[in-house]
């Protein structure tokens, strides 16, 4: 009955790992938004954690902080602000090499579900335009960012 048990095992471990090999890797533009994904859930979950592992450790932005001082901004701002949701539209993906690239960024941020575009203005959701600065280092990680309020038009 081991054996028996034993031999599945393994057989399910190879067949996980042909599958897994012979799947198409996915492309830079798709590991990009998978990227923000990511981020995007980790900034709702208020986790600054997971949020720590997608920034690279040598991260500066337009203000002076670096990765420790901008963790312990995150850690402060998902401490008082229990719900947060965001919304967001990337405007452009643009590769300055295979492990860099430009990217700006739309988010919409508020304390309730934002459904969708239209619901942004009732729910008074404040609007940021990000520029961001990836590198890949077996992981997309954010290397700089720079951002500034926009306006709802920025969705359109």
């Amino acid at each position: 009955m081991y054996k028996n048990i034993i031999h599945t095992f393994f057989t399910v471990i190879f067949s996980c790992c042909i599958v897994a090999c012979s799947e198409k890797a996915i492309d830079p533009e798709t590991e990009i938004k998978q990227f923000i994904e990511t981020a995007k859930l980790a900034a709702e979950n208020r986790s600054h954690s997971k949020f720590s592992e997608l920034i690279h450790d040598t991260y500066q932005d337009h203000n002076g902080m670096d990765k420790k001082r901008l963790i312990k901004t995150l850690r402060a701002y998902f401490f008082t602000h229990k719900d947060i949701y965001l919304y967001t539209k990337i405007d452009s993906i643009n590769f300055q090499s295979d492990n860099s690239a430009f990217v700006i960024l739309n988010i919409a941020m508020a304390g309730k579900i934002i459904a969708n575009i239209d619901s942004l203005n009732s729910l008074r959701a404040k609007i940021y335009r990000f520029e961001l600065l990836l590198t890949k280092e077996n992981e997309w990680l954010l290397q700089q960012a720079k951002w500034q309020q926009s306006t709802l038009k920025a969705f359109f």
